[in-house]
């Protein structure tokens, strides 16, 4: 560290014209030290603008100023020094003393250098994160027009900001923003939002809505079969406070949820479609939900949240026949490790190449919204359940935990296997059926080991070594036989 001291010559019996070769200097209780005399520089500082902030602020006084930054040389070229705002001062003190004087800029170097691999980093960070494209409301929004027959270059009449005039109006206090618009959706006088909302929740539990076009309650929809219930229902979801665990708490322990989905021939000739509900709900599972059943009664299913879409088991050359050259979804190159047991929600959709065991199954292919599945029941359903690898996987994957969590005896776990995917035991003849197919696969695989390893590998998770490999062939069809009952793929 550098220490300087200024001292008058006469203080110390100098006088103009004396010669003086050195001082010695020392501590109190110190070291006296000699140390010759030299001119490290003749400028007096006062008039340096290196050194003097008032010299510098002097000289640059509209002067060029090609290094410094825009709002300083506006400072010094178009407001005069007795019409700076302080902050507009103090911007120019912090100027100076960062970037120009000798003796603060070192100090800011230092501090520079220390920043610059930080936000170096940090941009790096950044740029690592996926982006979207968003939006944003202008300062000064544009006028808005009714395109004349749709056309972008032929505006018509203008118009505004507002909502529908059948409907309530927005609160007169309002700048018609995307907050004002929010607030008038949940607003007690709105009669829509509420009713879709339950409408969808009672469509998705009970397979069909209160109001079956569940995408259009306008005049060209279906009226509600039961509209007083409609009604209650969106009342009571707004004043819980648009709490949708509890309102679905509501639904799934209701008496009309709960009952027997059984159907007589009396129900079915009375009510054919169930819309006077004298029958719990029963129909197929959603194509996420078949996938995503299978693998949980595994045990291969991966519950972990959020993260990115995943590619998992597809035939080969569905992308490419649709891909564009230049498209980064041009080949499918598929996820290993966990990523192939995830929720089917994570599943990665191409639009114009869905994955072929969902659309099998009536998913939609997300190039247009879809309020409303429609379902089918068709042979390539069961091929699909049969001998598409993921589910193939499950069922080896099933088979293990029915020999493994079981028991040990033959009917105890074809029982365990049985009512872990059915919710319920077999009956005598079901576990007749069961034990038959079991023992005629199993003599077919012994003595074929080659025969039961094949069967056995299907998909990336390794089969259990310490099983048979017969045995666990044998267990795996019964098990595949199990997961493509109707009562497993269908909500009864």
């Amino acid at each position: 560290a550098w220490l300087r001291l200024e001292v008058e010559a006469s203080r110390l019996g100098l006088n103009a014209g004396d010669q003086v070769t050195g001082f010695a200097m020392t501590q109190f209780g110190g070291t006296v030290y000699w140390d010759k005399v030299g001119v490290t520089g003749e400028s007096n500082p006062s008039k340096d603008p290196l050194e003097s902030l008032a010299v510098w602020l002097k000289e640059n006084q509209g002067k060029g100023l090609t290094t410094v930054p825009d709002d300083v040389k506006r400072l010094f070229r178009s407001v005069k020094p007795e019409d700076r705002k302080p902050e507009e001062t103090r911007r120019l003190h912090e100027y100076y003393f960062e970037f120009v004087c000798n003796s603060t800029r070192p100090d800011f170097e230092k501090l520079h250098a220390e920043k610059n691999p930080i936000a170096k980093a940090r941009d790096d960070f950044d740029k690592a994160i996926p982006a979207t494209f968003i939006w944003k409301d202008l300062e000064k929004p544009r006028d808005s027009f009714v395109m004349v027959r749709g056309q972008y270059n032929k505006p018509g009449q203008q118009v505004w900001p507002n909502v529908p005039a059948a409907l309530p109006p927005l609160p007169k206090a309002t700048t018609t923003n995307r907050l004002d618009f929010a607030k008038w959706l949940v607003s007690p006088q709105h009669p829509l939002t509420a009713r879709v909302a339950v409408n969808r929740f009672w469509q998705q539990f009970f397979g069909t809505g209160l109001v079956k076009s569940s995408s259009d309650f306008g005049a060209q929809g279906e009226a509600p079969s039961h509209p007083e219930l409609l009604d209650w229902l969106a009342v009571t979801f707004r004043e819980q406070g648009w709490d949708v665990k509890q309102f679905v708490k509501h639904l799934v322990t209701s008496a009309a949820y709960r009952q027997d989905s059984k159907a007589t021939p009396q129900k079915i000739a009375s009510d054919p479609d169930n819309r006077f509900y004298a029958r719990g709900p029963r129909f197929r599972l959603d194509a996420e939900q078949v996938r995503d059943n299978a693998l949980a009664v595994s045990g291969l299913l991966v519950p972990t949240l959020g993260g990115k879409g995943v590619r998992t088991y597809q035939p080969d050359n569905i992308w490419e026949p649709v891909a564009y050259s230049g498209s980064n979804t041009k080949t499918y190159k598929r996820d290993d490790g966990d990523a192939l047991w995830r929720r089917s929600l994570y599943t990665f959709i191409k639009r114009t190449a869905p994955a072929p065991s969902m659309t099998t199954f009536d998913a939609p292919s997300r190039e247009q919204s879809c309020a409303r599945r429609e379902r089918s029941n068709t042979p390539l359903q069961a091929l699909v359940l049969m001998n598409d690898v993921q589910h193939f996987e499950a069922a080896r994957a099933f088979a293990q935990r029915m020999l493994k969590e079981g028991g040990s005896h033959v009917e105890a776990r074809l029982a365990y296997g049985f009512r872990l995917a059915t919710a319920r035991p077999p009956t005598k003849a079901e576990t007749a059926v069961l034990s038959d197919t079991l023992f005629t696969q199993w003599a077919k695989y012994q003595g074929r080991t080659d025969a039961a390893k094949k069967a056995i590998t299907f998909g990336e998770s390794k089969p259990d070594a310490s099983l048979d490999p017969s045995e666990l062939a044998a267990y795996t069809m019964v098990a595949n036989l199990i997961l493509n009952l109707d009562e497993v793929v269908t909500k009864n």
